[in-house]
Protein backbone atom coordinates (compact mmCIF):
# COMPACT_ATOMS: atom_id res chain seq x y z
CA UNK A 1 0.00 0.00 0.00
CA UNK A 2 3.11 2.72 0.94
CA UNK A 3 4.54 1.53 -2.43
CA UNK A 4 1.31 2.43 -4.16
CA UNK A 5 0.96 5.83 -2.50
CA UNK A 6 4.60 6.64 -3.85
CA UNK A 7 3.53 5.23 -7.30
CA UNK A 8 0.80 8.08 -6.95
CA UNK A 9 2.66 10.71 -5.59
CA UNK A 10 5.43 10.55 -8.49
CA UNK A 11 3.01 10.35 -11.37
CA UNK A 12 0.92 13.39 -9.78
CA UNK A 13 4.74 15.40 -9.80
CA UNK A 14 4.86 14.10 -13.57
CA UNK A 15 1.51 15.24 -14.55
CA UNK A 16 3.06 18.36 -13.46
CA UNK A 17 6.06 18.43 -15.72
CA UNK A 18 4.10 17.39 -18.47
CA UNK A 19 1.54 20.28 -18.10
CA UNK A 20 5.07 22.47 -18.42
CA UNK A 21 6.51 20.45 -21.04
CA UNK A 22 3.36 21.18 -23.77
CA UNK A 23 3.06 25.05 -23.52
CA UNK A 24 6.01 25.80 -25.97
CA UNK A 25 4.14 23.94 -28.27
CA UNK A 26 0.99 25.74 -27.49
CA UNK A 27 2.65 29.06 -28.12
CA UNK A 28 3.96 27.68 -31.69
CA UNK A 29 0.11 26.36 -33.11
CA UNK A 30 -0.94 30.03 -31.70
CA UNK A 31 -3.37 28.49 -28.82
CA UNK A 32 -1.38 30.57 -26.54
CA UNK A 33 -0.94 34.70 -27.72
CA UNK A 34 2.75 35.54 -27.76
CA UNK A 35 1.86 38.68 -25.82
CA UNK A 36 1.47 36.41 -22.39
CA UNK A 37 4.21 36.05 -20.72
CA UNK A 38 6.04 32.50 -20.64
CA UNK A 39 6.24 32.57 -17.02
CA UNK A 40 2.90 33.85 -16.51
CA UNK A 41 1.39 30.63 -18.57
CA UNK A 42 3.86 28.21 -16.96
CA UNK A 43 2.98 29.47 -13.24
CA UNK A 44 -0.84 29.01 -14.45
CA UNK A 45 -0.48 25.88 -15.86
CA UNK A 46 1.94 24.48 -12.45
CA UNK A 47 -1.19 25.24 -10.38
CA UNK A 48 -3.84 23.82 -12.23
CA UNK A 49 -2.18 20.75 -13.05
CA UNK A 50 -1.48 20.53 -9.67
CA UNK A 51 -5.17 20.79 -8.33
CA UNK A 52 -6.11 18.49 -11.16
CA UNK A 53 -4.03 16.24 -11.42
CA UNK A 54 -3.87 16.12 -7.72
CA UNK A 55 -7.57 15.12 -7.27
CA UNK A 56 -7.25 12.70 -10.50
CA UNK A 57 -4.40 10.62 -8.75
CA UNK A 58 -6.41 10.41 -5.50
CA UNK A 59 -9.53 9.53 -7.61
CA UNK A 60 -7.70 6.71 -9.16
CA UNK A 61 -5.88 5.31 -5.82
CA UNK A 62 -9.22 4.79 -3.94
CA UNK A 63 -10.55 3.90 -7.63
CA UNK A 64 -8.19 1.02 -8.35
CA UNK A 65 -8.69 -1.38 -5.65
CA UNK A 66 -12.38 -1.73 -6.52
CA UNK A 67 -11.60 -3.63 -9.93
CA UNK A 68 -9.55 -6.11 -10.80
CA UNK A 69 -7.17 -4.19 -12.98
CA UNK A 70 -3.70 -4.03 -12.19
CA UNK A 71 -1.70 -1.22 -13.76
CA UNK A 72 1.36 -1.02 -12.36
CA UNK A 73 2.96 -4.61 -13.32
CA UNK A 74 6.22 -4.11 -15.37
CA UNK A 75 7.75 -7.16 -14.98
CA UNK A 76 9.50 -9.18 -17.65
CA UNK A 77 10.57 -5.23 -18.40
CA UNK A 78 11.56 -5.73 -22.16
CA UNK A 79 8.27 -8.24 -22.70
CA UNK A 80 6.06 -6.52 -21.38
CA UNK A 81 6.62 -2.74 -21.45
CA UNK A 82 9.59 -1.49 -23.84
CA UNK A 83 8.73 -3.80 -27.07
CA UNK A 84 4.96 -3.74 -27.20
CA UNK A 85 5.51 0.08 -26.49
CA UNK A 86 8.11 0.67 -29.57
CA UNK A 87 6.13 -1.65 -31.79
CA UNK A 88 2.31 -0.41 -31.32
CA UNK A 89 3.66 2.76 -30.91
CA UNK A 90 5.25 2.39 -34.53
CA UNK A 91 2.38 1.10 -35.74
CA UNK A 92 0.12 3.33 -34.43
CA UNK A 93 1.90 6.47 -35.53
CA UNK A 94 2.56 5.22 -39.05
CA UNK A 95 -0.90 4.49 -39.54
CA UNK A 96 -2.04 8.00 -38.58
CA UNK A 97 0.86 9.33 -40.67
CA UNK A 98 -0.68 7.49 -43.93
CA UNK A 99 -4.36 8.20 -43.05
CA UNK A 100 -3.64 11.91 -43.10
CA UNK A 101 -1.55 11.42 -46.26
CA UNK A 102 -4.65 9.58 -48.03
CA UNK A 103 -7.97 10.81 -46.57
CA UNK A 104 -6.80 13.95 -45.40
CA UNK A 105 -4.12 15.49 -47.42
CA UNK A 106 -6.21 18.97 -47.89
CA UNK A 107 -6.58 19.34 -43.73
CA UNK A 108 -5.53 22.37 -42.67
CA UNK A 109 -4.92 20.62 -38.89
CA UNK A 110 -2.36 18.19 -41.25
CA UNK A 111 -0.26 21.26 -42.46
CA UNK A 112 0.56 22.70 -38.46
CA UNK A 113 4.22 21.44 -37.83
CA UNK A 114 5.48 23.50 -34.69
CA UNK A 115 9.46 22.84 -34.63
CA UNK A 116 11.12 19.38 -33.83
CA UNK A 117 11.75 20.43 -30.08
CA UNK A 118 8.34 21.80 -29.44
CA UNK A 119 6.99 18.75 -30.81
CA UNK A 120 9.00 16.75 -28.57
CA UNK A 121 8.39 18.33 -25.32
CA UNK A 122 4.17 18.30 -26.10
CA UNK A 123 5.09 14.31 -26.55
CA UNK A 124 5.52 13.95 -22.76
CA UNK A 125 2.09 15.78 -22.10
CA UNK A 126 -0.09 13.11 -24.04
CA UNK A 127 2.03 10.16 -22.81
CA UNK A 128 2.02 11.05 -19.17
CA UNK A 129 -0.86 13.42 -18.50
CA UNK A 130 -3.26 12.05 -20.79
CA UNK A 131 -2.73 8.46 -20.36
CA UNK A 132 -3.10 9.24 -16.51
CA UNK A 133 -6.50 11.04 -17.01
CA UNK A 134 -7.74 9.11 -19.66
CA UNK A 135 -6.81 5.55 -18.95
CA UNK A 136 -5.64 4.90 -15.15
CA UNK A 137 -8.54 7.85 -14.41
CA UNK A 138 -11.52 7.51 -16.96
CA UNK A 139 -11.29 3.64 -18.46
CA UNK A 140 -10.43 2.40 -14.83
CA UNK A 141 -14.06 4.61 -14.01
CA UNK A 142 -16.01 3.76 -16.72
CA UNK A 143 -14.92 -0.21 -16.73
CA UNK A 144 -15.97 -0.01 -12.89
CA UNK A 145 -19.38 1.41 -13.23
CA UNK A 146 -19.95 -1.04 -16.32
CA UNK A 147 -19.07 -3.97 -14.20
CA UNK A 148 -21.47 -2.44 -11.40
CA UNK A 149 -24.19 -2.07 -14.16
CA UNK A 150 -24.17 -4.76 -16.79
CA UNK A 151 -24.13 -8.74 -16.08
CA UNK A 152 -21.05 -9.25 -19.23
CA UNK A 153 -18.11 -10.74 -19.31
CA UNK A 154 -14.84 -9.39 -18.49
CA UNK A 155 -13.35 -8.91 -22.37
CA UNK A 156 -16.88 -7.53 -23.17
CA UNK A 157 -16.90 -4.71 -20.37
CA UNK A 158 -13.30 -3.92 -20.98
CA UNK A 159 -13.56 -3.33 -24.92
CA UNK A 160 -16.33 -1.16 -24.28
CA UNK A 161 -14.86 1.02 -21.34
CA UNK A 162 -12.08 1.13 -24.08
CA UNK A 163 -14.31 2.46 -26.90
CA UNK A 164 -16.15 5.09 -24.71
CA UNK A 165 -12.99 6.62 -23.40
CA UNK A 166 -11.02 6.64 -27.07
CA UNK A 167 -14.19 8.57 -28.25
CA UNK A 168 -13.75 10.45 -25.53
CA UNK A 169 -10.19 11.18 -26.11
CA UNK A 170 -10.85 11.93 -29.95
CA UNK A 171 -13.92 14.64 -28.80
CA UNK A 172 -11.34 16.24 -26.14
CA UNK A 173 -9.02 17.14 -28.54
CA UNK A 174 -12.07 19.23 -31.22
CA UNK A 175 -11.87 22.25 -29.17
CA UNK A 176 -7.95 22.76 -29.53
CA UNK A 177 -8.20 21.49 -33.06
CA UNK A 178 -11.30 23.70 -34.25
CA UNK A 179 -9.77 26.78 -33.16
CA UNK A 180 -6.86 26.07 -35.31
CA UNK A 181 -8.76 24.79 -38.77
CA UNK A 182 -12.49 25.52 -40.13
CA UNK A 183 -15.48 23.64 -38.05
CA UNK A 184 -15.95 21.20 -41.27
CA UNK A 185 -16.59 17.60 -41.66
CA UNK A 186 -13.26 16.62 -42.74
CA UNK A 187 -11.69 18.42 -39.82
CA UNK A 188 -13.97 16.96 -37.08
CA UNK A 189 -13.71 13.33 -38.65
CA UNK A 190 -9.88 13.77 -38.70
CA UNK A 191 -9.71 14.30 -35.00
CA UNK A 192 -11.98 11.63 -33.99
CA UNK A 193 -10.48 9.22 -36.38
CA UNK A 194 -6.99 9.18 -35.69
CA UNK A 195 -7.31 10.14 -32.22
CA UNK A 196 -10.31 7.27 -31.49
CA UNK A 197 -8.02 5.02 -33.39
CA UNK A 198 -4.96 5.85 -31.03
CA UNK A 199 -7.08 6.04 -28.09
CA UNK A 200 -8.45 2.47 -28.54
CA UNK A 201 -4.73 0.70 -28.72
CA UNK A 202 -3.69 3.01 -25.83
CA UNK A 203 -6.89 1.80 -24.13
CA UNK A 204 -6.37 -2.06 -25.05
CA UNK A 205 -2.04 -1.60 -23.84
CA UNK A 206 -3.44 -0.23 -20.65
CA UNK A 207 -5.77 -3.19 -19.29
CA UNK A 208 -3.47 -5.88 -20.91
CA UNK A 209 -0.30 -4.89 -20.54
CA UNK A 210 -0.37 -1.72 -18.11
CA UNK A 211 -0.21 1.83 -17.57
CA UNK A 212 3.32 1.87 -18.27
CA UNK A 213 2.76 0.29 -21.84
CA UNK A 214 0.47 2.13 -22.66
CA UNK A 215 2.41 5.77 -22.02
CA UNK A 216 5.12 4.25 -23.74
CA UNK A 217 3.33 3.62 -26.71
CA UNK A 218 1.13 7.20 -26.94
CA UNK A 219 5.34 8.38 -26.39
CA UNK A 220 6.43 6.96 -29.38
CA UNK A 221 2.99 8.09 -31.17
CA UNK A 222 3.48 11.71 -30.48
CA UNK A 223 6.92 11.47 -31.13
CA UNK A 224 6.37 9.88 -34.38
CA UNK A 225 3.65 12.63 -35.54
CA UNK A 226 4.89 15.64 -33.70
CA UNK A 227 8.47 15.42 -34.52
CA UNK A 228 10.15 13.14 -36.61
CA UNK A 229 7.32 12.70 -39.20
CA UNK A 230 7.11 16.72 -39.81
CA UNK A 231 10.78 16.50 -40.73
CA UNK A 232 9.20 14.50 -43.39
CA UNK A 233 6.10 16.17 -44.31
Amino acid sequence: MADRKWTFFFLWLACIVGSAAVIPYLYFIGLVPPQVSFVRILTISNLQAAVIYGFVCVLSYFLLPKTDLEPFQYKPLLKRVIYPAIFWGTIVGLTIFFIEKSLFLNSQLSNIHPPFWAGLLASLYGAINEEILLRLFLLTFVYWALAKALKLNRKTLLWIATLTVALIFGLGHLPAALKLGNPTFLEIGRVLLLNGLAGTVFGWLYWSKGLWTAMGAHFVVDILIHAFLTLIK
